[in-house]
């Protein structure tokens, strides 16, 4: 690139760069989430359950370039058996997060960690993301062009229950 490695504000710089990729922002490559603190549905609640707006980061697998945005996690549980701590959601989030991807594996890499953990009647996630790839390099679009993904299991398959799921997030757009 023709850069003078000696140069000052250069000296440490692959070394910084090495240490932020390995301790931050692809700190949890290979490791899996099991935080999840859940606590008996002891009423018996099987109503669409979401947490939303969840700000996430992730780095684009194609590109090493970031994609940011909001995610939403909805969930049914079933009526014997349990519900989440609010924060669940966020920190099984940022855990997948921080590794190379792209969105469509993050997206369903949450989904299927959260039902196998928590084994609710349904879940859906979805998230919505610009890529810087897409704004600084290529087709160099705005900041508002990016990607909007969705995974679902159980009885959000069912039109009714999509429909809704669909309607909340709107609601927690606004």
């Amino acid at each position: 690139m023709g850069l003078d490695p000696k140069e000052p504000n250069l000296k440490d710089t692959p070394k910084r760069v090495a240490k932020m990729y390995c301790q931050e922002i692809f700190s949890n490559v290979g490791t899996e989430f099991h935080d999840f603190k859940s606590f008996p549905n002891d009423k018996h609640y099987e109503q669409i359950i979401m947490l939303d707006n969840i700000e996430f980061t992730s780095t684009c697998s194609h590109h090493f370039l970031p994609f940011r945005g909001l995610a939403w996690l909805l969930y049914i549980p079933k009526p014997d058996g349990v519900l989440i701590g609010a924060s669940k959601p966020a920190r099984l989030i940022e855990h997948y997060s921080k590794r190379p991807q792209i969105q469509e594996n993050l997206c369903r890499q949450v989904l299927l960690s959260f039902v196998l953990a928590i084994k609710p009647q349904g879940a859906m996630v979805v998230m919505r993301a610009t890529h810087a790839c897409m704004q600084c390099r290529g087709v160099k679009q705005g900041n508002n062009a990016g990607m909007t993904t969705s995974a679902l299991y159980g009885n959000f398959y069912e039109q009714s229950v999509k429909m809704e799921a669909l309607e909340l997030i709107k609601v927690s757009m606004r």
